[in-house]
């Protein structure tokens, strides 16, 4: 079995770099080379009693190179340069109800396929890739999946320019819902 680099997070405040065993992609899975990752407060609320055993690398705004599409995936997205929604469409079964309307987040039989972006390579269904125009970096990219909640979030909100918002936090999420707030024409920002 060959083996990589991946970062873990112990759920006692370190980062511990290990070999973990490199992804093949299965059917509908892609395998993609690792870019760039960001890392958010979901992927720090690790059990510090978790065993070295149930660790996974951290990470889940990836952007990266497909280098391995597996059976019943188009092999012209073999060189794509891709963002990833890992969590939802990435895990997501598209075949239950809330799948069939656009709910992946909610799907009630996600895949188990595990890792995440600090890692060298990271496997996920082709379904939650999507290919990045050559003007977005690969950081840019990284910032895609949070940049989208956070987008939901002011729609959500039905703002429709020059309220006053304020936004808790100042991690990828809330960084990014400034930037939202802001394409929209919102009058005053405020940041925890």
């Amino acid at each position: 079995m060959a083996m990589m680099k991946a970062a873990f997070y112990d759920g006692k405040g370190k980062m511990n770099v290990a070999e973990y065993p490199k992804p093949e992609a299965g059917p509908g899975e892609v395998v993609v080379k690792v870019r760039a990752s960001g890392i958010c407060g979901s992927d720090l609320q690790m059990k510090a009693d978790q065993t070295e055993e149930d660790l996974e690398p951290v990470g889940h705004e990836v952007a990266g190179e497909i280098v391995e599409a597996g059976p019943g995936v188009d092999q012209s997205l073999v060189g794509k340069r891709v963002a990833m929604e890992t969590i939802g469409h990435g895990k997501a079964c598209l075949t239950c109800w809330y799948c069939r309307i656009g709910q992946y987040k909610q799907c009630q039989n996600l895949s188990e396929i595990a890792g995440g972006g600090f890692a060298e390579y990271i496997k996920r269904k082709a379904a939650g890739c999507y290919v990045l125009p050559d003007n977005l970096s690969w950081e840019e990219g990284a910032m895609v999946e949070p940049f989208a909640v956070s987008l939901h979030g002011v729609r959500r909100g039905q703002l429709k320019g020059n309220e006053t918002v304020v936004v808790l936090g100042a991690g990828n999420i809330g960084l990014t819902a400034v930037a939202a707030a802001r394409a929209i024409g919102t009058g005053k920002i405020f940041v925890t």
